[in-house]
């Protein structure tokens, strides 16, 4: 044996281990590889020694049922992803199928729909549209209210006439309200 194998063993075998065969030989004989051994086996005595008088701060059980618990929890927050995440879907199958097998309301079906107004009052806006729709058409509005709006309730056809209606008669760009005043300057 020489000395880069002795060396290899020492680098990766306890030191005990070396202390018979032709290994133990070796060391007996060569002066630089018995320094070497030495210091290697102090230094893991030293190793040894500070590892055994090491505390852990918390019990070796109590780790072990703390990692368990834990492993357990993780397992089970999976298990409710997963769910969670088929329950999502399904919503959204049922949500799409629904919407695509709910019937459609018949053409003379009653809608409602609320208009702002712009520039007419909901009792000129009423006026204005009562000639021009069926008299079964419920206009609604609060007199009283500061806020220009009006509810309607027809069919869809005459929602889309009222609509036509008021953008003729209440849109700013077209109505009196769009008149501006301009207030020459005083020098």
């Amino acid at each position: 044996m020489n000395c880069d194998d002795y060396l290899a063993m020492l680098a990766t075998l306890p030191v005990a281990e070396l202390a018979y065969g032709r290994a133990h030989e070796h060391a007996a004989g060569c002066r630089d590889c018995d320094r070497v051994t030495r210091v290697v086996a102090e230094r893991e005595q030293n190793m040894l020694t500070a590892f055994d008088e090491l505390q852990p701060s918390v019990p070796a059980a109590e780790t072990a049922a703390t990692a368990l618990m834990r492993s357990r929890r993780r397992k089970v927050g999976r298990y409710y992803e997963r769910g969670l995440g088929i329950a999502m879907v399904a919503a959204v199958i049922l949500y799409w199928t629904m919407l695509r097998t709910a019937p459609a309301p018949p053409p003379g079906a009653r809608v409602s729909e609320t208009f702002q107004l712009h520039c007419l009052s909901p009792a000129q806006a009423a006026e204005v549209l009562r000639p021009r729709i069926q008299p079964t058409a419920l206009i609604s509005f609060r007199p009283s209210s500061p806020l220009g709006v009006i509810s309607v309730e027809a069919s869809r056809e005459e929602i889309a006439m009222v609509r036509s209606v008021l953008e003729r008669y209440d849109s700013p760009a077209e109505a009196q309200c769009a008149v501006q005043v301009t207030v020459p300057k005083v020098p």
